[in-house]
């Protein structure tokens, strides 16, 4: 017999259920984190998710606040709105809207792009990771050692494994 395990003998010694990395990509991409759960990488899972939730909620709250600052520049007009003060926009926002204006809420067009654009990288980061995860869970890593030698006058480190036969 052979000293060491190839992946694919893991794949019938170590799981119940195999992990297919198709699997994994298809769960990401319909719920985020979903196919880090199914790889069991929970700690992944609630990062994704959580990222993609706050991108989803900032991009729907800027989404809203231009559409309030789109409004009132219809209602007052273009010519109007671009000689007004910002302390008057903001008054003119919150008289035709009732929408109370933030200071740092003044480009929300640019904001909900940004958090658009970041939205859809982490979807699809996150979908690539739960693809690789899944093709690395039946690497044999226990077979992967760090050691150190503590005679030696220098600092180093070297690292042995064992790839089959």
């Amino acid at each position: 017999m052979t000293s060491g395990l190839f992946a694919s003998e893991y794949s019938q010694s170590d799981s119940t259920r195999i992990i297919k990395p198709k699997a994994a990509l298809i769960r990401s991409a319909i719920i985020p984190g979903w196919g880090h759960l199914y790889v069991k990488k929970p700690a992944k899972s609630f990062i994704y998710f959580t990222l993609e939730a706050y991108h989803v909620y900032q991009f729907i709250e800027y989404n809203s606040i231009y559409q309030y600052v789109k409004e009132t520049k219809n209602t007052v007009g273009i010519e109007t709105w671009s000689t007004l003060t910002e302390s008057q926009k903001k008054d003119q926002i919150k008289t035709s809207t009732g929408y109370e204006m933030k200071d740092a809420t003044w480009r929300p067009r640019e904001m909900r792009n940004k958090y658009a654009w970041w939205c859809v990288g982490f979807y699809f980061i996150g979908m690539l990771d739960a693809f690789v995860d899944a093709h690395l869970y039946y690497f044999p890593s226990n077979k992967i050692e760090l050691s150190a030698i503590g005679e030696a006058k220098s600092i180093g480190m070297t690292f042995s494994w064992n790839l089959g036969k």
